[in-house]
C-alpha cells in the first residue's frame, strides 16, 4: 500500500496535462471568428476548403453556445450548395441550422433555417413544399414580431408564388415586404425586396415601374458595395429591357452586369449573364460578339456542370450558325443540346429546341420535316402550357404549310396563334388591371394605417390637453372651433373633388365608349365586305375569282391597317411607345426625303414644290422613321383630299430653337371647327370620301402622338393657297439631353 500516493500524484499529474491539452487547443471566439471571414472569402475561388473550414467551425464543441458563428457558416454551407445544384445536402445543412435553432429556444435562427428550406425546395421545383416553408417561417416571425424575418419571409414567398405563375398573388407579398423595410435601416434586405419586386412587375408588364424598383434596388447595392447585388440589378434591368423589345439596351446592361459576374468569380452567374448578352448581340444583329459570348457562357458552364446553360448556350450557336447560313454547323449544334436535353428531361429545353430545329428543316426548304419537328415540339409546349412557344411554333407551322401549298392547315395554324396572340395580350391587360387594383388596395390599407396611427396621436394630446385645459378654456375652445371649421372645410373640398373626379372619370368612360363605337363600325364594314366576297365565292356566283380575291385581299389589309393604327395610338397611350433615338445631320436627312416626297406627289398627279432653309451643321436626335412617317401620312392626306389638278407644297425651317415643317395644299379646305377636330380619332371631315380612299380615320391622331412624343407640336391652319395647312414645331434636343 505504500506505493498508494504514487499512483495518486500519477493520475492527478495525467488529468492536469489532459486539461492542459484541451486548454490549448480549444478555439477562441475571436480566431473562430478570423476562420468564418478566411472561409467567406473562399467560397468563389476554392470552395473545397470554404466548406472544410466551415464544416469544422461548426463541429467544434467549444463553438456550441457561438450561435451567430454556427449560424453564418451552416448557411453559407447551404447557400454554396444550392448554387452547385447539391439541393439535397442544402436541405441537409438546414435541418442542422433547424435543430441547432431548436436546441438553442433560438426562434430567429428557426426562421432563417425556413427560408433555406423553402429556398433549396423551390430549386427543386417543389414549389408547394417550398410555400408552405415560407409560411411556416413566416407564422413564427409574426409570433416573435422580428420586422425584417417578417419583410424576409414575405419575399421569399412572393418570389415561390411568382414561379407558380401567381403574379399578383405574389405582387402583394413583395410589396408588404418593401413596405416594411422601408422603415429599417436594412440597406440589403431592402434591396433584395426590391430587386424582387422590380422582377414581378416586370412580368405583369408593368415595365416603368419595374424599371424604377430595380434602379432604386441597383443604387442601394452600389451604396453598400455590393457587386453581387448590383450585377443581379444589372441582369433583371436588361431582362425588362428585353421584354420592352429594347435589344440596344438590354445588350448594354447585360455586358455590365458580366463584368461584375466575372470580378465576383461564380461559374455560373458568368455563364448566364455571357448567354444572355449573346442572345441580345443576335437580336441586334452583332453576330460576332454574340459568337464571342456564346462560347464564353459555354465554357464556363462546363467548368460549373450547369446542363441546362449548356442547352441554352448550345441552343444559342445554332441559331448563330442559322444566321451565317451554316446549316450543319448549327444542326450539329442543335444534336448536342438535344443529347443533353433528353438525358436530363429538360422538357422546356427540348420544345425551344424544337423550334430552332424547325428553322433549320425550313432553311434546308425541307418543309414536311419542319412540320413534324414543329408539331412534336408542340405538343409539348401544350403540356407545359407555354403560350410563348405555342404561337411561335403555329408561326413556323403556318409558313411550312404555306410553302406545300396546305392551305386549309396553314389557315388553321394561323388561327391558332392569332387565338393565342389575343389571349395573351387579354390576359396581360387583366395582369396589369389587377396589379393596379392591388396597388391601389395597398395603398389605401397604408393610408387608413398612417390614418389610425394619426388618431392614436390625437388621442394622446387630447389627454396631455387635460391637464391644463381649466387654466385655458378660452383657448381650448378657440381651437375647437378652428377644429370644426377645418374639418367642414376639408369635408367641402374633398366632395367638390370627388365630384370633379367623378365627372372627368364619366367623360373619360363616355369618349372610350365612343372610340369603341366607332372602332367596332370600322372593323364591321370591311368585315362585312369579306363575307359577301366569300359567300361569292362558296356558292361559285362570283363573276370574276380574281376580282374577287383582290378585293379580300385590300379589305384584310384595311382591317390590319386599323389595328395597327389602334395598336400604336394605345403604345403612346401608355407611354410604352419605343423611339429608335439618334442623332442625324437634318439637311442630308431632308435632302433625301426630298426626293422621295417629289416623287410620292408628282406619282399622284399633283404638282410638288418644296422649300428647305436649313444650315448643313445642324443635328437633330429624332427617331427618323417615325418623323418620316408622320410627313409621309400628311403628304398622303393631302393627295387624297386635293381636287386635280392640285399643288402640295412642303417648307423645312430652322431656328436656333426649333425646326419646322409646314404642308399645304389648295381646295377644298375645312371649316373653324375642323381644323380642331381633325386630330380626334377617328373623326372625318368627309366620311364616305375616307372609306374609298381606305382611311381609318387614325392618321393624323397618329402623327399628333409621334410629335407630342418627340416632345413637339402639331396643328391645323386655313392654308393661302385655299386647302389646309399643317404646322409641326420640333424642339432642338442635343444627344446629352436626350
Amino acid at each position: 500500500m505504500k506505493n498508494t500516493p504514487l499512483f495518486y500524484k500519477s493520475l492527478a499529474l495525467a488529468c492536469a496535462l489532459s486539461c492542459l491539452s484541451l486548454s490549448a487547443f480549444a478555439i477562441t471566439s475571436e480566431q473562430a471568428l478570423e476562420k468564418l471571414n478566411e472561409a467567406q472569402s473562399l467560397r468563389n475561388s476554392n470552395p473545397n476548403q470554404a466548406t472544410e473550414i466551415f464544416e469544422q467551425l461548426t463541429n467544434d464543441s467549444t463553438l456550441v453556445n457561438e450561435s451567430n458563428i454556427i449560424q453564418e457558416a451552416l448557411e453559407s454551407l447551404a447557400f454554396m450548395n444550392v448554387s452547385s445544384g447539391d439541393y439535397d445536402q442544402a436541405l441537409s445543412y438546414a435541418e442542422q441550422l433547424l435543430e441547432y435553432g431548436q436546441k438553442q429556444s433560438n426562434q430567429a435562427i428557426t426562421v432563417r433555417a425556413m427560408l433555406i428550406q423553402g429556398y433549396a425546395q423551390g430549386r427543386k421545383s417543389n414549389f408547394l413544399t417550398a410555400e408552405q416553408h415560407y409560411r411556416d417561417a413566416l407564422s413564427i416571425a409574426k409570433q416573435i414580431k422580428d420586422s425584417v424575418l417578417i419583410a424576409q419571409s414575405y419575399e421569399r414567398l412572393a418570389a415561390i408564388l411568382r414561379w407558380q405563375d401567381k403574379y399578383i398573388a405574389a405582387l402583394n407579398e413583395a410589396q408588404k415586404s418593401v413596405n416594411i423595410l422601408h422603415e429599417f435601416d436594412d440597406d440589403k434586405s431592402y434591396a433584395s425586396a426590391l430587386l424582387n419586386l422590380g422582377i414581378i412587375e416586370a412580368i405583369i408588364g408593368d415595365h416603368n415601374a419595374a424599371l424604377a424598383s430595380l434602379t432604386q434596388s441597383f443604387s442601394l447595392h452600389q451604396k453598400l458595395d455590393d457587386k453581387k447585388g448590383i450585377a443581379d440589378s444589372l441582369y433583371e434591368i436588361g431582362e425588362v429591357y428585353r421584354r420592352m423589345g429594347d435589344s440596344a439596351q438590354s445588350l448594354k446592361h447585360f455586358k455590365m452586369s458580366h463584368v461584375l459576374d466575372l470580378e465576383i468569380g461564380s461559374k455560373v452567374d458568368i455563364g448566364n449573364s455571357a448567354m444572355k448578352v449573346g442572345y441580345a448581340a443576335l437580336k441586334q444583329g452583332e453576330l460576332a460578339t454574340a459568337t464571342d459570348y456564346a462560347e464564353k457562357s459555354i465554357s464556363y458552364y462546363q467548368q460549373s456542370s450547369s446542363n441546362t446553360g449548356l442547352c441554352r448556350s448550345y441552343d444559342l450557336m445554332a441559331l448563330i450558325a442559322l444566321k451565317q447560313d451554316n446549316i450543319s454547323e448549327a444542326q450539329a449544334y442543335i444534336n448536342r443540346a438535344l443529347a443533353i436535353a433528353t438525358d436530363y428531361n429538360f422538357r422546356s429545353h427540348v420544345v425551344a429546341l424544337g423550334i430552332t430545329q424547325t428553322r433549320i428543316n425550313q432553311a434546308l426548304d425541307d418543309h414536311a420535316e419542319a412540320i413534324k419537328t414543329a408539331e412534336q415540339a408542340l405538343k409539348q409546349a401544350d403540356e407545359l402550357q407555354d403560350v410563348e412557344d405555342q404561337i411561335t411554333l403555329n408561326k413556323l407551322l403556318t409558313d411550312s404549310y404555306l410553302a406545300l401549298q396546305l392551305y386549309k392547315q396553314a389557315f388553321e395554324s394561323q388561327s391558332r396563334y392569332q387565338t393565342l396572340e389575343d389571349s395573351t395580350g387579354k390576359n396581360q391587360h387583366d395582369l396589369t388591371v389587377a396589379a393596379m387594383q392591388s396597388q391601389v388596395a395597398f395603398m389605401r390599407n397604408q393610408q387608413e394605417i398612417n390614418q389610425l396611427s394619426a388618431d392614436k396621436q390625437i388621442q394622446a394630446a387630447q389627454l396631455s390637453e387635460s391637464e391644463w385645459q381649466f387654466k385655458a378654456s378660452l383657448l381650448g375652445l378657440s381651437c375647437v372651433i378652428l377644429l370644426i371649421s377645418g374639418f367642414g372645410y376639408r369635408s367641402f373640398k374633398k366632395r367638390k373633388l370627388a365630384s370633379e373626379r367623378a365627372q372627368l372619370l364619366q367623360e373619360v368612360v363616355d369618349k372610350k365608349n365612343r372610340l369603341l363605337a366607332d372602332v367596332s363600325h370600322e372593323i364591321r364594314t370591311p368585315l362585312t365586305a369579306l363575307q359577301l366576297q366569300v359567300e361569292a365565292l362558296q356558292y361559285n356566283i362570283a363573276k370574276d375569282v380574281d376580282a374577287s380575291y383582290d378585293a379580300i385581299n385590300r379589305k384584310l389589309t384595311d382591317i390590319n391597317v386599323l389595328i395597327r393604327d389602334i395598336h400604336q395610338l394605345a403604345q403612346a397611350d401608355s407611354d410604352s411607345l419605343y423611339l429608335n433615338l439618334k442623332p442625324y445631320l437634318l439637311a442630308d436627312v431632308l435632302s433625301l426625303w426630298q426626293q422621295d416626297f417629289t416623287a410620292f406627289v408628282e406619282n399622284k398627279g399633283f404638282e410638288f414644290t418644296s422649300n428647305i432653309r436649313v444650315a448643313a451643321d445642324i443635328k437633330v436626335t429624332w427617331d427618323i422613321d417615325k418623323i418620316k412617317q408622320v410627313l409621309t401620312n400628311l403628304l398622303s392626306n393631302s393627295t387624297f383630299y386635293t381636287d386635280k389638278p392640285g399643288k402640295i407644297k412642303f417648307i423645312a425651317t430652322a431656328s436656333e430653337q426649333s425646326i419646322t415643317f409646314s404642308i399645304e395644299d389648295t381646295p377644298p379646305g375645312v371649316t373653324d371647327n375642323q381644323l380642331v377636330e381633325i386630330f380626334e380619332r377617328l373623326y372625318r371631315v368627309d366620311k364616305s370620301r375616307s372609306r374609298q380612299t381606305g382611311g381609318s380615320g387614325l392618321g393624323l391622331a397618329i402623327c399628333k402622338s409621334l410629335i407630342e412624343t418627340h416632345k413637339g407640336t402639331i396643328k391645323a391652319e386655313h392654308s393661302e393657297l385655299g386647302g389646309v395647312k399643317i404646322l409641326i414645331c420640333l424642339p432642338l434636343i442635343s444627344e446629352q439631353q436626350v
